[in-house]
């Protein structure tokens, strides 16, 4: 209850960012607050939208094997979007060879950052984390605060805590990136 309460101010609060809405999910789902089919369908579509395919076909496939879904009438469509997200998962590898070259040659290293994290969606820890922080040094990112988030969570996911919550404490701004990465902090 502590977690639903907290994160559900933390969404009303004036100022979070709607661009926020998959990261607020992610933390939902760390937290073990994230218990609709509902907002499990909405996580995934969005992760799908900003080619996060393996995440999202890793949290379908913890809702599948856990009964969350699969039953009642939205099943046939629950089931339609797996399949999607297993295809985007499968093609997912060439495609992020090739958005990588192309985010190396851009001038904006933001894309490089999606591509990294997406990396890390996919269990290839080390490359999605190298890339990110190859982004992040760069310093041409229209949103640091963001790519420092992402990687904090990044190094969640590959297990190395002590360097996630170093770079959740460089996370500021006022959009809701701040106060997510407190939040990943405790948990992390």
């Amino acid at each position: 209850e502590y977690w639903v309460d907290l994160l559900r101010r933390l969404e009303a609060k004036p100022g979070f960012s709607n661009r926020l809405t998959l990261d607020l999910y992610r933390l939902r789902a760390a937290t073990k607050t994230l218990d609709s089919p509902n907002e499990v369908v909405e996580m995934a579509q969005l992760a799908l939208q900003q080619k996060q395919a393996g995440e999202a076909k890793k949290l379908l496939d913890e809702a599948f094997a856990s009964g969350l879904l699969g039953k009642g009438t939205e099943a046939e469509r629950q089931k339609r979007l797996l399949a999607l997200a297993t295809e985007r998962a499968t093609e997912a590898p060439a495609q992020l060879k090739q958005a990588e070259a192309e985010a190396l040659a851009s001038s904006d290293a933001s894309e490089l950052v999606s591509v990294g994290f997406a990396y890390t969606g996919l269990g290839q820890f080390d490359k999605g984390i190298a890339l990110m922080r190859q982004a992040i040094a760069q310093g041409k990112l229209k949103r640091a605060d963001e790519a420092n988030l992402h990687l904090g969570i990044a190094y969640l996911r590959a297990g190395q805590k002590a360097k996630a919550r170093e770079t959740f404490k460089l996370v500021g701004g006022t959009d809701g990136t701040a106060d997510l990465a407190r939040l990943w902090m405790r948990i992390g």
